[in-house]
């Protein structure tokens, strides 16, 4: 080594301590300082671990003072670099002394980094090739955003979300009925439009009693941290004295608020609109009520934003057929170009309805009449159906017949009216429903309970809805006594339990100290286990809790919660459910009951109402069963009913032993019930149903999904990635790992895994069973982020290893260079679909040939053997000519290889956008639901996205220098 003073220099043992200058030397020692880190070190001429920086013409450098130049010549002065630069700043010539240079540097092309002895261990490098792969492989997958949901794989689900999800700036109104999922659908469609780049920000308009559970589906399911938004959270940007009033809602990217409060609070609605949100999803949108004279003021904020807010999803389970003229409103708000009249919206609904039931004839598989015919090319192009009018009704084949039976409902269901944006599944469409079976259990109100409600009588004191809950009234006045030591209620509750001691049993009370209080009574009278879950505990503790519940052998029996336990989990183990306090509306009432009674569920649902003679318990409960059949079928017009009867109802409710009418009262709502549910029959539109269930082609979607779950090659690399990176394991059994942050990781911290560690699994079963198990898939942020950690950074950029094979000659040199063709373009292109970044391999030999289709990296890889990092830099050191050789032989090789790959996708991307785009056009033409400036919007993405991969390019990513040996 030749050194000098004012030489740069960097330490091959400590890359941390930046840029060294050499300050002082004798004819034993060299001293280096490090200004970055106010380190100096005093090393033996004869063994520093020391790289000289040099850099070459074409270089970029930075200053000590910041600004950055361009190397165009360097010329030495006795032993020290002059560089001749030219501000990048100014596009003035600069001198740049070696002596000048920034001292802290950050090598990141590969090369610099070999050069500067920045050299990692080989597994490392092994680790970013894989990463780089299955980056590719991801961004190309067509599961992306579908298969990361921790929730069973329901085929109509995940077809409505892979329509819908694909498209730009979709609008739609997701109509479901209640227990089909239709917030799982609008959060797979919101998951594959922020994967895509598509959205950014967005907006969930929710009633307030649905807040929190949104927020924890959103968690729970996709991993998606939203805020929840109220007055209190928004008065905190309010104005001071020192800077001016903020608008909150630009303070986060995901936010959820509720309906009533926008309604109430006008300057909210207001702040909403000038944030620009990319996506609204409003729940409930049944609650948007409106008339041509009169729209509701939520219908109108609704409006406002819907004008504003280019992609749009609604969600109601109760479409037009319990009010057509609402249904209108909800299809105007997603495109009031196209739904501007009621009345034509009404006509053309009536044109659609032979249609139907030609479908409905073709489903059944039977011959089409000649009304039937005319209907069907009324809507298609007759030169087109003819030929299959006539298999059809042929003597061909069945196979033939039934080919072209489902190529014309095929191109029915394209072109009907609103399929385009209304997607409605119904359970009677859907199937694999468990029965439910109702058991009203009679007790007599104990005397402390009555001698309680008459001297809050006496007191005037308001009692409200209070008698469906007299163990409130009770404990008011009575803080220190336990209702629980003479209610009968609990003595059936105990009996019941001891009788089904292997069942797990769901408990919904009304109020949180309810059910702790029940909790206390369990324990102390039969030690039975049993978990609490309520509004005051945290997350993490509710977590805890369904997770005590759900564990089969050592869980609790019961978990007794308050109303909150309708807020979206699913607890479809358990067959039981127990109403200790009656919901005092039939929506409630159907939330509770769905908990259980969900897709999955596999057995009957048995529901017990525990209530007290001649209260009101026992009259709302009569009503909900012989009137609305609603605990033993699903009541999508139960809440119509309940509006419906009002102070009729109420009345009856209020005086429960004063019942005369009741029956008859009780008679005319079964009658109304029986109305309904023809007219909800009757208005099942088949054409609508089949494009919203995905038939076929759903199920093929949900195996696809199912084939890939806790595939080996995903298990091997997150497992292979945590122990490159340091993450502590602990096998936990029933498929589940501990893994947990260490000191020593290569990273401070490792995005999306908490300080205290968390628990995965790879098997969905197993995730839905215990919520508190992280679910791993491609799509979880703790993988996704791996990837982004390890692709993004310097990690595994070189290598240097020993290749062990007796064929070859000691000191063979091979380089194997990792190149990426990528496209730099905007997110909301979404060209990772048609050029994703790409990883291509290179293996040199001497000569320069590319060995790569020859040697695969598998079998290279077993052939492999680390060298310490001091070999591996004086390696380096020796062979860096040969090494710039190559490298500049490969840059030629990665070229033509670039270009095809470019080539391909420009041909895809041309090939899909141009197909989409002709079938879009040909839609409109006979489906008025298809937006004009969707189509623009598309044409001018085909155009951007041709330009874009026009531009694309390549980089050499990392490198791996290996060397033959014999042993």
């Amino acid at each position: 080594m030749s050194f000098a003073v004012g030489q740069r220099w960097i330490s091959e043992s400590e890359n941390d301590l930046g840029l060294g200058v050499i300050v002082g030397m004798d004819n034993r020692t060299v001293t280096i300082l490090f200004p970055a880190s106010d380190e100096q070190r005093v090393y033996a001429l004869a063994a520093a671990p020391l790289t000289r920086v040099e850099f070459q013409k074409g270089d970029t450098v930075v200053h000590h003072e910041g600004w950055k130049a361009q190397i165009i010549d360097v010329t030495e002065n006795n032993g020290v670099l002059i560089y001749l630069t030219i501000r990048l700043d100014t596009q003035e010539e600069a001198v740049l002394r070696e002596m000048d240079l920034a001292h802290k540097i950050s090598f990141s092309k590969p090369q610099e980094r070999l050069f500067g002895a920045q050299i990692d261990r080989s597994d490392r490098f092994t680790l970013r090739y894989h990463a780089l792969q299955q980056q590719q492989a991801q961004f190309q997958s067509p599961l992306r955003g579908l298969r990361g949901i921790r929730a069973g794989l329901i085929p109509h689900q995940l077809h409505i979300a892979n329509e819908v999800g694909r498209r730009v700036n979709p609008r739609v109104l997701l109509a479901d009925e209640v227990g089909l999922g239709k917030t799982i659908e609008a959060g797979m469609i919101l998951q594959q439009q922020l994967f895509a780049g598509k959205v950014e920000r967005v907006l969930i308009i929710v009633p307030e009693t649905l807040q929190h559970q949104w927020l924890v589906e959103m968690l729970r399911r996709f991993n998606l941290h939203f805020s929840l938004f109220d007055e209190e959270r928004a008065a905190d940007f309010a104005a001071n004295e020192y800077d001016e009033e903020r608008n909150p809602f630009e303070s986060e990217n995901l936010i959820i608020c509720s309906l009533d409060w926008i309604v109430a609070q006008p300057k909210r609605a207001q702040q909403i609109l000038q944030a620009e949100f990319d996506m609204l999803i409003v729940d409930e949108a049944h609650h948007l009520v409106w008339s041509e004279r009169q729209p509701s003021m939520a219908y109108q904020v609704v409006e406002q934003l819907s004008r504003r807010i280019p992609a749009i999803l609604l969600l109601t389970a109760t479409p037009e057929q319990l009010g057509q003229e609402s249904h209108f409103a909800r299809l105007a708000l997603l495109d009031p170009d196209r739904f501007y009249n009621y009345d034509a919206f009404v006509a053309e609904q009536k044109n659609y309805q032979p249609v139907a039931e030609a479908v409905q004839t073709l489903l059944n598989e039977k011959p089409l009449n000649t009304a039937e015919q005319n209907a069907i090319a009324d809507l298609l192009e007759e030169q087109d159906v003819e030929p299959l009018f006539k298999v059809i009704n042929s003597m061909a084949e069945e196979s033939e017949r039934l080919q072209a039976r489902q190529e014309l409902i095929d191109n029915l269901v394209d072109r009907h009216g609103t399929s385009r944006i209304l997607f409605r599944n119904t359970r009677q469409g859907v199937k694999g429903f468990p029965h439910r079976i109702y058991n009203q259990v009679t007790v007599e109100m104990p005397k402390q309970y009555v001698n309680a409600v008459k001297v809050m009588n006496l007191l005037g004191e308001e009692i409200g809805d209070g008698l469906f809950y007299p163990e409130q009234i009770f404990q008011k006045m009575n803080p220190e006594a336990k209702w629980w030591e003479f209610d009968p209620r609990l003595e059936w509750l105990i009996t019941f339990l001891k009788n089904h001691r292997e069942e797990k049993v769901l408990v919904i009370c009304r109020h949180a100290n309810t059910a702790i209080q029940l909790e206390q009574a369990l324990r102390e009278k039969e030690a039975i286990r049993s978990a609490v879950f309520h509004e005051n505990m945290s997350i993490v503790e509710r977590d805890r809790a369904s997770a005590y519940f759900a564990l089969q052998e050592e869980g609790a029996q019961v978990l007794l919660s308050s109303s909150i336990g309708s807020e979206g989990r699913n607890f479809q183990f358990a067959c039981h459910l127990v109403l200790f306090n009656l919901p005092d509306n039939p929506d409630l009432l159907e939330q509770c009951i769905g908990r259980l009674d969900r897709i999955g569920q596999t057995r009957d649902i048995r529901i017990h109402t525990p209530c007290f003679a001649d209260t009101p318990q026992v009259v709302l409960a009569r009503w909900y069963h012989e009137g609305l059949n609603a605990f033993e079928e699903t009541c999508p017009m139960g809440m119509t009913i309940f509006t419906e009867c009002g102070e009729k109802l109420k009345n009856f409710v209020k005086n429960p032993t004063q019942l005369d009418g009741f029956e008859e009262f009780v008679a005319q709502t079964r009658k109304r019930q029986q109305v309904l549910k023809q007219e909800l029959e009757n208005g099942r539109d088949r054409l609508l149903e089949l494009n919203s269930n995905g038939g076929e082609r759903a199920q093929k979607l949900a195996e696809h999904i199912a084939d890939e779950d806790n595939s080996t090659a995903l298990v091997n690399f997150v497992l292979n990635l945590f122990d490159v990176i340091g993450i502590e394991q602990e096998d936990l059994g029933e498929k589940s790992i501990a893994i947990i942050p260490a000191s020593t990781m290569l990273v401070p911290d490792f995005p999306g895994l908490k300080e205290e560690g968390v628990t995965v699994t790879f098997d969905r079963r197993l995730s839905l069973a215990r919520e508190e198990l992280e679910f791993l898939t491609w799509d979880h942020p703790i993988v996704t982020n791996g990837i982004d950690l390890i692709t993004s950074g310097d990690i595994g950029k070189t290598a240097v290893s020993l290749l062990i094979n007796k064929s070859l000659p000691p000191g063979t040199l091979l380089l194997e260079l990792i190149y990426v063709v990528e496209s730099q373009s905007p997110k909301g292109l979404q060209l990772t679909r048609f050029l994703p970044p790409t990883p291509v391999r290179l293996l040199l030999d001497a000569k320069g040939n590319n060995l790569a289709a020859q040697v695969s990296f598998q079998a290279l890889e077993k052939q492999l053997r680390p060298v310490k990092r001091n070999m591996a830099n004086k390696m380096a050191k020796m062979i860096r000519p040969n090494i710039e050789r190559l490298i500049a032989g490969g840059d030629k090789h990665i070229a033509e290889q670039a270009r095809e790959i470019i080539q391909s996708a420009k041909q895809k991307a041309d090939q899909t956008l141009s197909a989409e785009l002709d079938r879009l056009n040909a839609l409109k033409a006979v489906n008025k639901n298809i937006r004009q400036d969707e189509i623009d919007i598309l044409a001018q993405i085909r155009e951007q996205s041709l330009t874009q991969l026009d531009q694309a390019n390549w980089r050499l990513d990392s490198l791996r220098v290996i060397v033959s040996n014999k042993e």
